[in-house]
């Protein structure tokens, strides 16, 4: 498998070949650089030209990214023994479920596989964190992750460890909906995001864990959900700690000056709920200052500062000029 081209900046994967394109997808779609390069690496293929975004992706399908991804090789030749009663031993994915048990991403009991029905979201990320080995043992302690994962089902390390590093983004409204079949555009993020985490270093890690908890705190904010995202800067100054004592560079400066503007954020949204709109305003403008320099401090970060800054902007104008309506923040 050839060296994936692995950087943070702007959140995508950085991908070279400018002349492949899709008949099906045009160039300013937000996560065309990440299908490009899934398709160049043989991680997840276009099918004569087109990507095919909107697509439901099958089991078969789906187990065999998850191989690919965790770097997984997939002989033709396999045990004429087999364990599935479904699946027909002529089939294109027969090698692929065969080498899934053999390195037990598939394990006991056997039934059937169903490899031509839609996967759903709890399906695909055990198979894709089995495959990249993933060490669950520290996220079966953790609880609450989301309203409809209970803390005692048996996908809850699963759903853990993926909103730590949002693998699979958690709606505002707290649900994952776990049993939701997913599309190829959608398994084609969460397997680029795990890619991130697969191949990065502790620090790549750590300023992929801090990207997923702003990008929570945003849509918090965003959907008016204020009491929540307030107890999300505690977790992004935590995460802000932990990088400033592995290194102390651009990224550091830039992702402490993301929580400070978060910290006067949310001190405003208080200011308003309780009636002192100049107390609040004077913090937005705290809070933008401190967005606007970390635009400037770190490629990295700056799509979050820049997404901060535009929230803030908008709330400064909601009450600044009353005539354009009331800002989201203040619902």
């Amino acid at each position: 498998m050839r060296l994936f081209l692995l950087t943070l900046s702007f959140g995508i994967l950085s991908y070279s070949n400018a002349g492949l394109a899709f008949t099906d997808i045009s160039n300013d779609d937000p996560n065309y650089s990440i299908f490009a390069h899934l398709d160049d690496v043989n991680i997840m293929n276009s099918r004569n030209g087109a990507f095919q975004p909107d697509l439901l992706v099958t089991r078969a399908e789906a187990l065999t990214v998850a191989l690919r991804a965790g770097g997984i090789s997939i002989p033709n030749d396999f045990q004429a023994q087999f364990y599935y009663a479904d699946v027909d031993p002529n089939q294109w994915y027969t090698p692929v479920i065969a080498r899934a048990v053999e390195t037990k991403i598939l394990t006991p009991p056997f039934g059937n596989f169903r490899p031509d029905e839609p996967v759903d979201k709890s399906e695909f990320l055990t198979m894709l964190f089995r495959a990249g080995q993933v060490d669950l043992r520290p996220f079966y302690s953790v609880r609450n992750i989301a309203k409809d994962i209970p803390n005692d089902s048996w996908m809850q390390p699963y759903f853990a460890y993926a909103k730590r590093y949002q693998i699979a983004h958690l709606p505002a409204d707290g649900y994952y909906l776990p049993s939701k079949n997913l599309t190829r555009r959608e398994v084609a993020l969460m397997t680029y995001r795990q890619l991130r985490v697969f191949h990065g270093s502790t620090e790549t890690k750590l300023l992929v864990e801090l990207q997923g908890s702003i990008q929570q705190f945003l849509e918090l904010v965003r959907h008016g959900k204020t009491a929540e995202a307030e107890f999300q800067v505690h977790s992004i100054m935590a995460l802000n700690e932990k990088i400033i004592r592995s290194h102390n560079n651009e990224d550091a400066v830039a992702a402490m000056s993301i929580s400070r503007s978060m910290e006067h954020l949310s001190d405003s949204l208080r200011y308003f709920k309780y009636g002192k709109n100049l107390r609040g305003i004077s913090e937005l403008h705290l809070a933008l200052k401190q967005a606007e320099r970390a635009e400037t401090k770190s490629v990295t970060m700056a799509p979050f500062a820049n997404e901060l800054a535009q929230i803030i902007g908008e709330s400064l104008q909601a009450y600044t000029e009353p005539s354009l309506g009331t800002f989201t923040l203040n619902q």
